[in-house]
């Protein structure tokens, strides 16, 4: 399974004291190994992320919703 998009950053990064993303949702050591992860390994975060960090109204998780619908439409114009 390929993820829809290279990576789920909104472009405010932030950590809280648990290492975690207040934006996005990923931990630094995801942040850092992203591009080695596997499809699997990312589409399995970008699950978790928008189930913690894209379910709530406001600004940030609503960026992050947007984020992820915009590459799933455009991985499906490509197919």
């Amino acid at each position: 399974m390929e993820p829809v998009t290279k990576k789920p950053c909104i472009d405010i990064c932030e950590f809280n004291k648990k290492e975690i993303c207040k934006a996005c949702g990923r931990t630094r050591q995801e942040k850092k190994q992203w591009k080695q992860l596997s499809p699997e390994e990312k589409q399995a975060i970008w699950t978790r992320i928008l189930e913690s960090h894209g379910s709530g109204k406001g600004k940030q998780p609503r960026a992050l919703r947007e984020l992820y619908e915009k590459a799933k439409q455009k991985k499906s114009k490509k197919a």
